[in-house]
Formats: C-alpha cells, sequence, structure tokens
C-alpha cells in the first residue's frame, strides 16, 4: 500500500484504542496484511512521502498525543526502510521488513484493480477516522 495509506489504517486503528503502545503495534503489525493485498504503490516516492507527513501532522492536529497518532506512526515506519532504498541510502539486500525483503508476499500491483484497492482501504479508514474524531467529541471525551 502507499503509505498514505498506512497512515490512515493505522490511525484508525489508533482511534479505536486507549493505549498508545498499543495503537503503535497494532498499527505495525498492520502493514502486512495491507502490503499483502493487491494494491497500487506511487511510483514518485516524493509525492507519497510528502502525503504521509501531511496526514501524519493533521492526525497530530486533531488528536494530540493520542493511540490515533501513535497507530499512524507504527502502521507507516516499516516504510522508512523503502524511502531509505528509494534515496538510494540502503540497498535492497539490507532491507528487514517481511514484505519488503521477499520473506512474505507483496501484493504490488499496477493495474486497475490495484488503484481500486488501494483507494478503497484510504477512503474508508479517512472516513473512520472522521466517525471516530466526532464520536469522542459528542462523548466529550479526548481522542
Amino acid at each position: 500500500m502507499c503509505s498514505v495509506t498506512h497512515v490512515a489504517v493505522g490511525a484508525l486503528l489508533g482511534s479505536l484504542l486507549n493505549n498508545s503502545l498499543a495503537a503503535f503495534g497494532l498499527g505495525f503489525v498492520s502493514h502486512i496484511p495491507l502490503d499483502a493485498v493487491p494494491h497500487f504503490d506511487f511510483k514518485d516516492f516524493r509525492l507519497d512521502a510528502t502525503e504521509s507527513v501531511v496526514l501524519v501532522t493533521a492526525v497530530l492536529l486533531v488528536g494530540g498525543l493520542s493511540p490515533m497518532l501513535f497507530g499512524a506512526i507504527g502502521s507507516v515506519l516499516p516504510d522508512i526502510e523503502n524511502l531509505l532504498w528509494k534515496i538510494g541510502l540502503i540497498d535492497e539486500k539490507r532491507k528487514i521488513f517481511p514484505t519488503h525483503s521477499g520473506l512474505l508476499r507483496h501484493g504490488r500491483a499496477y493495474n486497475a484493480g490495484g488503484i481500486r484497492s488501494e483507494i478503497a482501504v484510504t477512503v474508508l479508514s479517512a472516513v473512520m477516522v472522521v466517525a471516530a474524531v466526532f464520536i469522542q467529541a459528542i462523548r466529550g471525551g479526548a481522542i
């Protein structure tokens, strides 16, 4: 998945928890099944990285240092090694995350089905994060 999708899903998972460490861990582990689903990866890593930073910043501004933020960070963290590889700081053999190193299947698909699944997961996650924020606001509780 694109990094921005990982951020959205991680934020969603974090919004469902009351523990930042658990949110970070669940976000981190969620990276594996998301990478396994046939999906589209941006060819321009700069666009993907920029969008991810913007979304993480938005989550921080909305939720502060909440489990939602830690879920988002945990979910996107494995893609740091992909960024380091794409900018030439590490070679492909040094990747250690299972879906990046080849240990587990990576569902890359540069076709309409891959794009559709990418958009569906991202939009659904973003809508659910917004819903979670509104529910918390209505309850009068912290995010």
